[in-house]
């Protein structure tokens, strides 16, 4: 229902008259009407009326204006008082004239900067002087605790208000990052899905191609490879696709199914198998290491396969030697591969390439709180070695 979405607002919340507040307008009209009313009908002995009607009205009108010309109302309600004091012989003692320079007083303090809020605490505490002086009172201390008492409970409602607003844009801040920051764990998971599994199509693309041309049924093995990782890519882009989904949303029903695992540690057989099919000349070394987190074994897969792929793009079928260790605190990783032997053409799968990979597999080691070397060998070659902690921190992508 629609009063449901804001249950704590008045119907007058908000609204405008005139291009004013109507909560100020209303306050002015009653202070008016009290103040003309008083002076009209003989209960407010304030003479003579020629003066002090005008001052009245003027005085109690200005609260319409308060919020957006705080200084001024404060300015023009001082010196009126100051006016009706000279020319009346006495400055209104009546109960709405209190309550014009307390609600004045209070919005040049709440409303204004230290600077201006002084300034209009000075211009109201000088005119209270100068009515006192000229009347012969004697009750200087009394404005000064009672006008300064309510100029510093505007004060505080200023500073109240400025820190809300900090607050507000704090939180703003703070869920911009956490949006950028999932945008970049986001685009890294599909980088890496994508990336891999079509580098390995566009390979056994060429291979199918080329077998086709000679012997027909020599392509059969790489376009079972094509199909099984098109499959691969296709089951973590609906895996990715359902993290992403709301959750108890309408979309998300039974048909979805659990979601699987994350890819990890026992995933790796299956990744070396598909670059070696690749024509990936791959020597693999896993040393048995203690149990590592979920976190960690998705960030070793992930940096094993975009470092193969890699190694496939740019070096084609260049040696290369994995090797995975580690004990109860840490994982490394080491790919290193060969020089590539002669000079190649461009193929499709560094056409294909977005230059991200590299930059990927930092990204990936800095969130789990590792370390990176990565940079060509002495023999020509290209070497990647990271190290991961054993358990990542709660919350670590």
């Amino acid at each position: 229902m629609s009063f449901m979405k804001h249950p704590l607002r008045l119907p007058w919340s908000g609204r405008l008259i005139w291009s004013l507040p109507v909560n100020d307008v209303v306050l002015a009209l009653a202070l008016g009407v009290l103040a003309v009313g008083g002076l009209l009908t003989g209960q407010v002995m304030e003479r003579p009326l020629i003066a002090t009607l005008p001052i009245a009205v003027t005085s109690t009108a200005v609260i319409a204006v308060r919020r957006s010309l705080p200084l001024t109302a404060t300015a023009v309600v001082s010196i009126l008082a100051v006016a009706q004091s000279l020319l009346a012989g006495h400055s209104s003692s009546t109960l709405w004239a209190l309550v014009v320079f307390l609600v004045c007083v209070y919005t040049v303090a709440a409303e204004h900067s230290e600077g201006y809020a002084l300034f209009g605490l000075a211009i109201v505490l000088a005119s209270q002087f100068i009515c006192e002086w000229l009347e012969g009172g004697t009750d200087y201390a009394f404005d000064v605790l009672v006008f300064g008492g309510v100029w510093l409970f505007g004060r505080g409602t200023h500073s109240w208000k400025e820190q809300a607003i900090r607050a507000e844009q704090h939180r703003h801040d703070l869920a911009r990052i956490a949006v950028a920051q999932e945008r970049i764990r986001i685009a890294r998971e599909l980088h890496d899905v994508v990336a891999h599994s079509l580098s390995v199509i566009a390979v056994q693309a060429d291979a199918a191609e080329a077998a086709l041309l000679k012997d027909p049924a020599r392509a059969v093995p790489p376009m079972k490879a094509i199909r099984g990782s098109a499959r691969e890519a296709l089951g973590d882009m609906r895996q990715l696709l359902r993290v992403l989904r709301t959750e108890g949303s309408a979309e998300a029903g039974p048909a979805d199914g659990a979601l699987s695992p994350a890819h990890g540690m026992d995933d790796l057989e299956q990744l070396v198998a598909t670059m070696r099919e690749s024509g990936l000349d791959l020597q693999v070394d896993i040393s048995r290491i203690a149990p590592v987190s979920q976190g960690t074994e998705l960030a070793v897969f992930r940096i094993v396969q975009e470092a193969l792929t890699n190694v496939r793009k740019h070096a084609g079928t260049a040696r290369c030697r994995l090797r995975i260790y580690g004990d109860e605190d840490q994982v490394c990783i080491q790919i290193e591969n060969d020089a590539p032997s002669g000079k190649r053409e461009l193929n499709i799968t560094e056409e294909l390439s977005t230059g991200n990979g590299l930059l990927g597999i930092r990204e990936r080691v800095s969130a789990a709180g590792g370390t990176l070397l990565a940079g060509p060998t002495d023999a020509g070659g290209f070497t990647v070695s990271a190290t991961l902690p054993a358990r990542q921190k709660r919350g670590t992508p």
